[in-house]
């Protein structure tokens, strides 16, 4: 199962959704509805690349990779602008 780095980062993932998937019942103030998206994201990355083997297509790769890249782009924006709301 751990041939290659790739599982682990998959394995990395797949965590980070459940404990995404464990934060409105520990501290609901703190979750959102667009978290949806990104747990989806990630459930579905760390899958591809915990199965790579019996998974492994380029074009499936690329879909992960840019599904990765979009929710990170966008996360990172909306913490742009939550930063700047502070601000003033």
């Amino acid at each position: 199962m751990f041939n290659n780095p790739l599982n682990l980062i998959g394995i990395i993932l797949i965590i980070a959704a459940i404990s995404l998937c464990a934060l409105p019942f520990t501290r609901p103030q703190l979750f959102r509805r667009q978290d949806i998206v990104l747990i989806a994201a990630f459930f579905i990355s760390g899958s591809i690349l915990l199965f790579q083997k019996r998974w492994y297509n380029k074009e499936l790769t690329q879909f992960n990779l840019i599904l990765l890249a979009v929710t990170a782009i966008y996360y990172t924006f909306e913490s742009i602008r939550l930063r700047s709301k502070n601000i003033q």
